[in-house]
């Protein structure tokens, strides 16, 4: 029997070898009798147990070092081909038990539950944390407590560990098959956790872990996809005698089919901003409004939102143009007037430049596209100037046609390539775009301020 395949809390009291896979619990002895040493400790430690009880409840508040596993793992699970939880578990401290066919079922776990709940699972000290570097890691990546097993392991080693977890406020995770699965199909469950939630009067829910065994398979190599995990309904240990309505539940869970991947909330928003006319009129108003007032370039509306859809990033490129056109005309127009718009974050500079560019009449806007000064400036100066609006109109709009058509055939062919990336991580996409373009413009104004 190798390493992998011995139980960490076992619950035979007797003789069992406990396995080194983190949460495992195996078979109990015969209703009533719980080895010699097992129930000299319950009877002595009956108090203590009621005790517990009486503190076992909500988990604790706020735990950072808990936060960051769920956020780290999530996004590696999300990373690696997508992750999602299906359903919710109460808000308060419980006995998990789960599915196990991989290294990555704790971790999937870890992610699904959020900090407050922080389910910890327990290992036997022995053998996962008799090495310094090998139990930093340990507690570095799942938070695992560690168990010392009495009498060459069993029911109360796992009681041992469900004593420091439960007895904190956390939820014990365990793993009732005792060691993983080859074939990813269930195996037997021990009662161990039945036992365990009975006695601290905690309720035991039973999750489904899917995904876990085609991403990372006993002895198998890391193979990128979905995870899923699937929550069940709590059940009240008391009256049960075995764990026949958990396996159901978590058979039926595993039933339901593959696992879905997973889609950034922000990404589905704006995809389904773009495929419909609303993609299309917003790329008009912010083309005007960046050719009146607003200091962000108008390609940015490609990179942050048409991005979500790449069929439709060319189509908004054009879209772009004609908003960009109107609100060069606009600006002229209003400037004519006596009544130029506000222009942040533009310089004399800018202004000088575009005023010499345009000297030469409505075709001296082309050189706007690649200068880094924005195009309401150049708006600005020729209805000072008095460029005529017909040819200014024609110039711009090839001139920013071109950019916009350019920026937008590279744009669309990246977000193409990334969609699968993209679909996942939307949200820290537009924030590295945003810091991206943040720096740029920086750069730009800097430049033009000398």
């Amino acid at each position: 029997m190798s390493a992998d395949d011995r139980t960490t809390a076992a619950d035979d009291a007797a003789s069992s070898p406990a396995a080194d896979t983190p949460g495992a619990a195996g078979a109990p002895p015969a209703h009533g009798h719980h080895g010699g040493h097992a129930g000299d400790v319950l009877a002595a430690s009956g108090d203590a147990l009621r005790r517990l009880r009486r503190r076992v409840g909500l988990p604790p508040g706020f735990n950072l070092a808990g936060a960051v596993r769920h956020t780290v793992w999530r996004n590696v699970f999300h990373l690696v081909g997508g992750f999602r939880v299906v359903g919710s578990a109460p808000y308060e401290a419980m006995v998990v038990v789960a599915n196990h066919s991989s290294h990555a079922d704790t971790p999937a776990l870890i992610a699904a539950f959020p900090a407050p709940y922080k389910p910890v699972v327990v290992a036997a000290d022995d053998y996962w944390f008799d090495n310094p570097w090998k139990a930093r890691a340990l507690r570095l990546a799942i938070g695992a407590v560690p168990v010392r097993r009495q009498g060459g392991g069993g029911y109360e080693s796992l009681l041992d560990g469900a004593t420091q977890v439960l007895g904190s406020g956390s939820s014990l995770l365990v793993f009732p098959e005792g060691t993983r699965s080859t074939d990813g199909r269930l195996g037997r469950f021990r009662s161990g956790a039945l036992r365990i939630a009975q006695e601290f009067d905690v309720p035991i829910l039973p999750v489904a872990v899917v995904g876990t065994h085609e991403l990372l398979a006993k002895k198998g190599r890391l193979t990128p996809g979905p995870v899923e995990v699937r929550v069940g309904h709590p059940v009240d240990p008391h009256g049960l005698t075995d764990m026949a309505p958990l396996v159901a539940q978590i058979e039926g869970m595993l039933a339901a089919g593959p696992p879905v991947p997973s889609r950034s909330r922000t990404w589905r928003v704006l995809r389904g901003v773009m495929s419909g006319p609303a993609g299309m009129v917003g790329a008009v108003a912010w083309g005007f409004a960046e050719a009146v007032s607003l200091p962000v370039t108008s390609e940015m509306y490609l990179v942050l939102v048409a991005a979500s859809h790449p069929r439709r990033v060319v189509p908004a490129a054009a879209c772009l143009a004609v908003g960009s056109v109107a609100g060069v005309l606009v600006t002229r127009a209003l400037t004519a007037r006596g009544e130029r718009p506000p222009a942040p974050l533009t310089t004399p500079a800018m202004r000088a430049r575009a005023a010499a560019d345009l000297a030469v009449g409505a075709r001296g806007i082309w050189r706007q596209a690649l200068n880094g000064v924005p195009v309401k400036v150049y708006a600005a100066e020729a209805g000072a100037a008095g460029v005529p609006a017909v040819p200014l109109a024609a110039h711009a709009l090839g001139a920013r046609g071109a950019r916009a058509l350019a920026v937008g055939a590279v744009v669309g062919a990246a977000a193409g390539v990334a969609a699968p990336v993209l679909r996942r991580f939307y949200g820290p996409y537009l924030a590295a775009a945003g810091v991206t373009f943040g720096v740029g413009l920086a750069a730009v104004v800097r430049r033009w301020s000398r």
